[in-house]
């Protein structure tokens, strides 16, 4: 027959040891003791059969509603400190597709930061996933005008590698001028930031890709703008 010690205070079921009370928390008050902990068994009532089944049931019953309302708390404070987290982020309308597919895309405009997509995920889901390979979210803002979260360009390199690692293929894709010659300045330059004609093709000579395979290019108009697009994978087996 089911049977079980349960504390005249509390109503929790607990342990004896040569009939004294096994010290044991409030149910409650997580971070006060029980009264009767430490106490003779005279504190205790047993509990057998049909009523020790029913009080199995009602302690399932208020555990479950205690897990629905901490869970909804939750999500009220989550909700309220990020108001747009659970909004969808669609692609930005100057990110083409690529062979019908939509990637990964890192986006280096003419001025001001560097904007970054990735598909299938929410706006707060995104903020986070880009969050865990910066330095400092600092830097991290929402860009209204895009639609999508901008970074720092210093971060551009080291953000794109960390995107192939979990990604199969990304796309980077700069604005340029196409009528901006090179000139031996940019030819010298090694970081990825390039908005001549030569698109970064020849900073330090190509080394900032390392490791990339191209899979292909192609250039975009957007609004007058020139785009140049680049795909990339981590292997030959990425498309």
């Amino acid at each position: 027959m089911n049977t079980a010690p349960i504390c005249g205070y509390c109503r929790q079921i607990v342990e004896l040891r040569s009939g004294i009370v096994i010290p044991h928390w409030r149910e409650d008050f997580s971070s006060s003791l029980c009264p009767s902990s430490y106490r003779e068994s005279t504190r205790v009532r047993w509990l057998r059969g049909e009523k020790f089944e029913r009080y199995q049931l009602e302690q399932a019953a208020k555990a479950t509603r205690r897990r629905q309302q901490l869970r909804t708390t939750h999500d009220v404070a989550r909700r309220a400190m990020n108001l747009y987290d659970d909004d969808p982020v669609p692609a930005p309308r100057l990110l083409p597709m690529h062979e019908g597919r939509r990637y990964v895309a890192v986006m280096l405009p003419g001025s001001g930061p560097a904007d970054v997509w990735l598909p299938g995920k929410n706006r707060g889901e995104q903020r986070r996933f880009i969050g865990r390979f910066l330095p400092s979210t600092h830097g991290l803002r929402w860009n209204e005008k895009r639609g999508c979260w901008s970074v720092p360009t210093r971060h551009f390199l080291e953000l794109a590698r960390h995107l192939l690692r979990y990604n199969q293929v990304i796309m980077l894709g700069r604005e340029f001028n196409p009528f901006e010659k090179c000139n031996g300045a940019c030819r010298h330059a090694t970081r990825p930031d390039c908005q001549c004609s030569c698109r970064a093709e020849y900073h330090g000579k190509g080394k900032w890709k390392a490791g990339w395979i191209e899979v292909d290019e192609f250039d975009t108009d957007y609004h007058g703008d020139s785009w140049h697009w680049t795909v990339f994978t981590r292997d030959s087996d990425g498309r």
